[in-house]
């Protein structure tokens, strides 16, 4: 009964508050319409995707280096696998322009992980397509191009971003990810 009234006091209180906001005077003001300064408006579509762009002509060419890490992967060729990837560990002199050298232990344990990776990455697909590729300033002045790759297969499609850099005036595969 103390619930049936408790109810009844609130929605009581909610129409009154109704009924006191719309009969307030102070609340019809009619607003004054407001200058806007058009020359700051955006001409831009709405719906329009503003995402860095790359030269589509490296298409061709990021994915050829990408088809001969894949085959270098899967005969375990890491010397091959190694010119290919730029080298990312402890040699700050050679970290990020510079490649691996399969001679080295550290590179060769990173470079038999890598091609385990790709190996699994690349298992069960009946199709590498390549999507698009886009381009990235970094911070020591160079562009990262960077292609989206999917793999497809019969149950499972998988997206991953490689990112390539220029060593040696050649396109090294400098980083993966599948998010961006």
């Amino acid at each position: 009964m103390i619930k049936k009234i408790l109810v009844g006091v609130v929605l009581l209180a909610v129409f009154a508050l109704l009924l006191v906001n719309s009969s307030c005077k102070s609340c019809k003001k009619e607003e004054k319409p407001v200058a806007i300064d058009t020359t700051a408006v955006s001409i831009a579509p709405v719906n329009s995707i503003d995402l860095p762009h790359a030269d589509t002509a490296v298409i061709p060419i990021l994915s050829k280096i990408l088809d001969e890490a894949f085959d270098a992967s899967s005969k375990k060729d890491y010397n091959k696998l190694g010119s290919l990837l730029v080298y990312r560990g402890p040699d700050t002199k050679r970290y990020g322009y510079g490649v691996f050298n399969a001679k080295n232990s550290y590179d060769r344990k990173s470079l038999s992980i890598t091609a385990d990776v790709f190996n699994k990455w690349n298992r069960n697909v009946e199709a590498r397509e390549c999507a698009r590729v886009f381009a990235l300033d970094q911070p020591d002045g160079r562009t990262l191009p960077v292609l989206e790759v999917i793999f497809v297969g019969k149950k499972t499609v998988d997206r991953k971003f490689f990112g390539f850099l220029e060593i040696d005036g050649e396109y090294k595969i400098a980083d993966v990810t599948s998010n961006l």
